[in-house]
């Protein structure tokens, strides 16, 4: 009889390396093609001023960094600054990694619940859900928000090194500790969102506890040596995890010290009434336009950006995932021990475990948007790049898609058909979250492909730019869908700066929300104004007609917006900062 420890590692590693494979394959339709976006333009700036010292002295500076990114985050400041180290201006580099990042959060997901004795077709099936769901897409694409897949990372890291802990030797349980510990920093210093989830770690890890206690109580002496038992007491148990709430305290109160969107004059009462609303948004995309409308948006796909080469990967990879799950049903059913086998069955079949998991799932998504109770009021989007805040909350979304797959086909009275049932739904939904995930990051190729033809055009027409000269873009889309072209006084000017060498040159793009005023014009962006004076080498570019116009005094200015360009006349679909267009 085979080790049944081995064997069970086998599995892991033969499951990790499925989803790996999984994710890779899902981003090869655009991932050579993505670019740098938005924010993406500022870190690029910044860091070009630190030359050969970027990664120390990007963190000595992130006093100079606050206007583009939260000083709280020292954990994005130094992966941003190694990737810019690796790789400098060639953003495929970039994008591998996170690739490569994501799928090791999804590998880590899958083995947490392992560790919580899931069978493992349910702890594959929401690792493979979880690794394509379109709900937090953008950190797929944009380099701004690559630090939110390392956080969710590190928090799966951590959580299975406190769960590893519980039936570690002497010797090695003190190494998972500290594991834990600096993931659970590592995790918080990238992102927020995670944090509540490490106050129910406690719990989780405590209920472990009680779990392999309990089991270890119903064994039968003469093998008592093949389990292994939890090596310390409750008090001792109560320390260590004490310890992670110690760790966080002080992270806590950095935050709130050094945030700048914690508003300042905290109502309970208001707070909850708008975290009320964000739920409320977050279940109608989360559990609406990607659970109920999920058929309408596939058709929409179909007939507006339908591409045969994408539809066709889909279709491999759903059969691929339909195969891979059916196999490990008939591996568990030949598994060494009654027990492995019947896990299998009985928790596939059994309506409580779903509705379990469910319940759990739900409770995780709510808990997922728990820091915007202090931390701003954000918008909801299905495509746009404010859909990163939903990374922590897309954990309970996993959960609770599949245990609505398993509740579905629970309903059903034949085993075969049941199995094949859940097999065949998890891999028609993950199909199809390749396809949305595949079409979504089409926009944003598109979107670079469109920078780099404007700032080329730029760098043709404007061999030299004086220092301190303002440029406004016009004739531009801000948006490609839910891309971002240039839309900001941070993107282009960051980019113009960078490859002037001269961070003091301002540009913005003109959009409807741009106002002609008598000293000067003013900019709305993200609840932002910029502004900017009339002058010598204040201008217009029109884009579209390779056309320049001055803006010395402001008759200069409302002649261009009301007589060459009225009412900012651009032909560009409806589009929201942090939304972009909508495609769906």
């Amino acid at each position: 009889m085979s080790n049944p420890g081995r064997q069970h590692l086998r599995s892991a590693c033969i499951d990790c390396l499925f989803l790996t494979g999984l994710i890779g394959l899902s981003c090869s339709p655009y991932i050579t093609g993505l670019g740098f976006y938005s924010d993406d333009w500022a870190f690029l700036a910044s860091f070009s001023r630190f030359s050969r010292h970027v990664i120390l002295a990007s963190m000595l500076s992130l006093v100079h960094l606050r206007h583009h990114v939260e000083v709280f985050r020292p954990g994005q400041i130094l992966y941003m600054a190694i990737l810019y180290k690796l790789f400098g201006l060639e953003p495929l580099g970039y994008h591998v990694v996170n690739t490569t990042v994501l799928a090791v959060a999804s590998a880590l997901f899958y083995l947490v619940l392992r560790q919580f004795g899931h069978a493992r077709v349910i702890a594959l099936s929401v690792g493979l859900v979880f690794s394509v769901l379109p709900h937090f897409c953008a950190t797929r694409f944009w380099y701004a928000a690559f630090q939110v897949n390392l956080s969710l990372a590190l928090y799966f890291l951590s959580l299975y090194s406190d769960l590893r802990m519980l039936q570690a030797s002497h010797s090695g349980f003190w190494l998972w500790k500290l594991l834990g510990w600096m993931s659970l920093l590592g995790s918080v210093l990238c992102y927020e969102t995670v944090l509540p989830f490490f106050l129910l770690n406690l719990i989780l890890v405590w209920y472990r506890r009680h779990e392999l206690e309990s089991a270890a109580e119903t064994v039968p002496r003469q093998s008592c040596a093949s389990l292994s038992r939890p090596l310390f007491t409750p008090m001792r148990l109560g320390l260590l995890l004490g310890s992670n709430l110690l760790l966080l305290i002080p992270v806590v109160i950095a935050k709130v010290l050094y945030s700048s969107r914690l508003p300042r004059h905290l109502s309970i009462g208001h707070h909850f009434r708008w975290l009320t609303q964000l739920l409320k948004q977050a279940f109608i995309v989360s559990y609406g336009v990607y659970g109920v409308e999920l058929p309408k948006v596939l058709l929409k796909i179909e007939h507006d950006y339908g591409n045969l080469t994408v539809a066709l990967l889909a279709i491999i990879l759903g059969l691929a995932v339909f195969i891979f799950l059916r196999r490990r049903f008939v591996c568990a059913k030949a598994a060494a021990t009654p027990g492995e086998a019947n896990q299998c069955s009985d928790a596939f079949l059994a309506r409580r475990a779903m509705l379990c998991l469910i319940g759990i799932g739900v409770l995780v998504f709510v808990l997922g948007y728990a820091i915007f109770l202090t931390d701003g009021f954000p918008k909801i989007s299905a495509t746009g790049i404010s859909n990163r805040i939903n990374s922590a909350a897309a954990i309970g979304i996993a959960l609770s898609f599949v245990g609505f797959i398993g509740l579905f086909s629970a309903c059903f009275k034949n085993d075969a058909l049941k199995r094949n049932l859940f097999c065949g739904l998890i891999a028609l939904l993950s199909a199809s979250n390749v396809i949305i995930n595949a079409t979504i990051g089409s926009f944003w190729v598109r979107a670079y492909r469109q920078e780099q033809i404007v700032l080329q055009v730029i760098y043709k027409t404007f061999p030299q730019l004086a220092p301190g000269s303002i440029l406004l873009l016009d004739g531009v889309c801000p948006y490609d869908g839910p891309a971002i072209v240039f839309e900001s006084s941070w993107d282009l000017a960051r980019a113009l700066g960078r490859h002037y060498h001269d961070l003091s040159i301002q540009a913005n793009v003109v959009t409807s929300k741009l106002q002609v005023e008598t000293d000067g014009i003013s900019t709305f962006l993200y609840n932002r104004r910029a502004r900017y004076p009339y002058g010598k080498d204040m201008f217009v570019y029109r884009f579209d007609k390779g056309s320049t116009y001055p803006l010395p005094n402001a008759e200069a200015a409302h002649e261009y917006f009301e007589t060459i360009r009225p009412a900012f006349e651009n032909r560009c679909p409806p589009g929201q900062e942090g939304l972009g267009s909508p495609i769906f």
